[in-house]
């Protein structure tokens, strides 16, 4: 068995969001499909090889997805993010009721040594009505991830940054944002002296090579030092859709197994030819750039550290979900990844109890 666990009284919360249908072509989001089936607690690792380099101790992780798939709507996601915050911000909302989050306090805390089954995966998402009424669960988050949909091509791509500005396409409503009216003529503009661009404080530099070590087999390239098998550099390289291109338009769903559904904006730029998990420098100016963006702008209003990152998966669920269910294992390889970054950081600035 692994020493004791230096975080034991201590816990990790991550918020978890994703987005709704986009138009007719997309009626299944493959960003909801994912987080609405992530389990309420990191799970145990499964056993790993000798020769793979034995991960930190973490402690319980636990995701708090937000129980709704997000509209596609600039005015919903301006409303809602905030609100997502102010508990964090806020001692006197730092409990409440959620059902995802109440599993996660009765689990075990999370090691590196133990095994991991089907079993154990469906225990962490076991809830009781008597334990959500019990025991309120603080909503204070230690980062967030969003989830959005990218091109059709089966890559996946933690975003770098995103935009203030260049809101040009119309959303799920029909409407524009028309920020650049509201930058000029009103002095309350909720983003007033907010640079054009953020980026987030997570090393994504680290992060990323410790998310490829949690991939599944077949999605790290050939020849790279992490984890998993040599990738099919095959088709998977063709850009974007017929729309696409810096600042195009972003479609916010997923077409349920895939079929020739109109594809609307980029393909993820980011990486080198035949990688699969990558760091991509922009997330497209359409709903997954504005509410990551959003999320970066209310921690730098509150001069807090912007520990956000966005994942843009691809926009088809793939033959059978497959891209749903790797959707999901690359979810909490990614969780799991930025709560190592977190304890070693820690560790780093000497903050250990």
């Amino acid at each position: 068995m692994g020493s004791t666990n230096v975080y034991s009284d201590e816990e990790i919360n991550v918020l978890i969001t994703g987005f709704g249908p986009f138009k007719k072509e997309y009626p299944l989001n493959p960003s909801w499909e994912i987080a609405s089936r992530l389990p309420a607690i990191l799970p145990p690792l499964r056993a790993k090889q000798p020769s793979t380099q034995k991960p930190p101790l973490i402690p319980r992780v636990n995701l708090h997805v937000h129980p709704d798939p997000i509209r596609v709507s600039y005015k919903t996601v301006r409303a809602l993010i905030p609100k997502l915050w102010a508990p964090t911000f806020d001692s006197s909302s730092s409990t409440s009721t959620s059902s995802t989050s109440t599993a996660a306090l009765a689990a075990e805390p999370t090691t590196s040594e133990a095994p991991f089954s089907e079993q154990d995966a469906a225990a962490t998402t076991t809830t009781t009505t008597t334990a959500n009424e019990e025991e309120p669960t603080p909503k204070k988050y230690d980062f967030a991830i969003h989830i959005g949909m990218a091109g059709p091509q089966p890559r996946w791509a933690i975003e770098r940054l995103a935009h203030r500005d260049g809101y040009a396409l119309r959303d799920v409503d029909g409407e524009f944002l028309r920020d650049k009216e509201n930058q000029l003529k009103d002095d309350d503009w909720v983003w007033k002296g907010c640079p054009a661009e953020l980026r987030t404080d997570l090393d994504l530099d680290v992060i990323l090579e410790k998310w490829r070590g949690y991939a599944p087999p077949g999605l790290v390239v050939a020849g790279t030092p992490q984890n998993g098998g040599g990738g099919d550099e095959k088709e998977d390289e063709k850009e974007g859709g017929k729309e696409g291109g810096k600042g195009g338009k972003e479609g916010e769903g997923g077409k349920g197994g895939g079929g020739g559904a109109k594809w609307y904006g980029n393909d993820i730029k980011g990486g080198n030819k035949g990688e699969k998990l990558v760091i991509s420098e922009d997330p497209g100016r359409y709903l997954c750039d504005f509410i990551y963006y959003s999320s970066l702008a209310e921690l730098y209003k509150r001069k807090a550290e912007r520990k956000v990152v966005f994942l843009h998966v691809p926009c088809e669920v793939g033959k059978d979900g497959e891209y749903v269910r790797i959707g999901q294992e690359l979810m909490l390889g990614l969780v799991r990844g930025v709560a190592e970054w977190l304890v070693d950081e820690k560790k780093r600035k000497g903050d250990l109890r």
